[in-house]
């Protein structure tokens, strides 16, 4: 995931010309469509969109109208997959979501930018929610229609079971001018999403990309330096305590994350020299996988 702590970069309503946001009915995400990165990019949308990254099925990425819209079908999720000081075995109601949120520092855009999760992650927060009787809005439902409706999840026995376990789901944002109480998404701010968020679906899905990434954690970096690191995604929300999550973020981080104003040696704590180093070490040890 990206940017928890990315303030001023990114943000317009979400309205399906049904009125089924409204309430009315649980409306549908559109089937996702073949795209590479360019035409993600390019693409521009007042409803969401859903892409299959250059024809792989197993790798979605949802293109959302606003931050708002993104948050609303995500921000859940976050909280119970990811983030510090939110409980890991229930789903969060809306006051109590709303509360963690505001607890934070952060808003319904602003919780994350940019979003990552595997579909055994979904398949246990719809669980989770069924259990504790949480009533999910109009988006969250629209996602769980799409993974029905996609058989990457089945219900079975009264429970939500994956399909497709490994399977991924990315979002991103549209570019939007500053609105008030709505930050930016500039087109730099897009690409560094969507790139970022790319390389955690390259993690996922390539088993030798995520063990070179395993490696460099543990034998190229120094203890300084991964204290540095955990000391960074703590700042912004991850839970250091968690060692693959700290390694993935540290690859996406380090590698895919060309916006200075979302991750620089500065913000890391270290020298320009000293990461420059870094990320010489890590192309030369592996074929180097670029999105930008």
């Amino acid at each position: 995931m990206i940017f928890r702590s990315f303030a001023g970069l990114i943000f317009s309503g979400w309205l399906l010309l049904s009125p089924a946001w409204a309430g009315e009915e649980t409306p549908a995400l559109p089937p996702a469509i073949a795209a590479d990165l360019p035409t993600m990019l390019a693409n521009r949308t007042e409803t969401p969109m859903a892409f299959a990254y250059q024809g792989r099925s197993a790798i979605t990425v949802i293109d959302f109208p606003s931050l708002v819209e993104q948050g609303r079908m995500f921000n859940r999720l976050v909280a119970l997959i990811e983030r510090i000081g939110a409980p890991r075995a229930r789903v969060l109601n809306n006051e109590e979501l709303a509360a963690f949120i505001k607890a934070v520092g952060k808003t319904e855009a602003t919780l994350a930018y940019g979003n990552d999760f595997l579909v055994h992650e979904l398949v246990v927060f719809f669980n989770l929610a069924e259990l504790g009787g949480i009533e999910l809005n109009a988006e969250e439902l629209a996602l769980r229609q799409h993974l029905l409706d996609r058989r990457l999840m089945i219900l079975r026995n009264g429970f939500f079971q994956a399909l497709a376990p490994s399977a991924v789901f990315l979002s991103i944002p549209q570019e939007k001018p500053a609105a008030p109480g709505s930050p930016a998404v500039s087109p730099l701010a897009r690409q560094t999403i969507l790139v970022h968020e790319l390389s955690h679906a390259e993690y996922y899905t390539n088993p030798d990309y995520a063990n070179h990434c395993r490696r460099f954690w543990h034998n190229e970096l120094t203890e300084s330096q991964r204290a540095a690191f955990r000391g960074f995604l703590a700042k912004g929300g991850y839970n250091p305590e968690n060692e693959e999550m700290m390694i993935n973020e540290t690859q996406a981080y380090l590698m895919h994350t060309p916006d200075p104003r979302a991750f620089s040696p500065r913000l890391l704590g270290l020298s320009e020299t000293e990461v420059a180093q870094l990320r010489t070490k890590f192309r030369n040890a592996y074929p180097f996988v670029a999105y930008h």
